[in-house]
């Protein structure tokens, strides 16, 4: 698997891009088992993770266990849900149609039409809730703003990203259920490009491409 950075980030809340090719990218079980490796903590937030995703279960409770280490879950307390983090979730919520019919219909399209650029799916909330999770009262909002599914592969663009505490585990979780469900054999030579807009905890850059190395990632540039 080879990953070509573009850019990449240098000062708090810098952006930053990347490209990941993923036509061999381990099982969620080689990649948690390789993770234990290197760094337990985060393989035991990987797993919950991808349970809470395949679940789709936004009790708040699944994460207890990593409130300390996450600074994310700063407000898990204080939040009645997390519709926003668990993506198979927020997925449906500003999508209006369920998280497997929608995958489905974005296969279909893209398979149909390969050269398409309108296989746009989006996570990101309304700008009120933003807003009010800062002034008003803390509330679950989504980082991931959008996924651009095109026949070269698919595009993630975030509006933030903990890069020390989130990015590794994004990736992963949203490769498992969004990218590989929608790319087939038909599918050839593909990239996963990573946007954020704003970067946080860049420190933690060197400890993120480590844990990609560690489950088989090479060629930086």
């Amino acid at each position: 698997m080879i990953m070509i950075i573009l850019k990449k980030p240098v000062y708090e809340n810098d952006d930053y891009l990347f490209r990941l090719g993923f036509d061999e990218i381990p099982t969620p079980e080689q990649a948690i088992k390789m993770l234990y490796n290197i760094n337990p903590t985060q393989a035991r937030y990987y797993e919950a993770k991808r349970r809470a995703f395949a679940e789709q279960n936004i009790n708040p409770n699944v994460f207890i266990d990593f409130v300390e280490d996450k600074p994310s879950l700063r407000s898990l307390s204080q939040l009645g849900s997390l519709e926003s983090t668990i993506y198979t979730s927020a997925v449906e919520r500003e999508n209006r149609i369920g998280y497997k019919e929608l995958l489905a219909s974005v296969k279909k399209h893209l398979t149909e039409k390969p050269e398409t650029r309108r296989c746009v799916v989006r996570l990101i909330n309304g700008f009120d809730n933003y807003f009010d999770s800062e002034l008003k009262k803390p509330a679950d909002v989504t980082c991931l703003s959008l996924i651009h599914y095109l026949g070269s592969g698919p595009k993630l663009v975030f509006r933030a990203s903990d890069i020390k505490n989130e990015l590794f585990v994004d990736i992963m979780t949203v490769y498992e259920f969004f990218v590989k469900p929608v790319y087939n054999s038909n599918f050839r030579n593909l990239q996963l490009s990573v946007y954020s807009s704003t970067a946080q905890n860049v420190s933690g850059w060197d400890d993120f491409i480590g844990s990609l190395k560690a489950i088989g990632v090479e060629g930086e540039v």
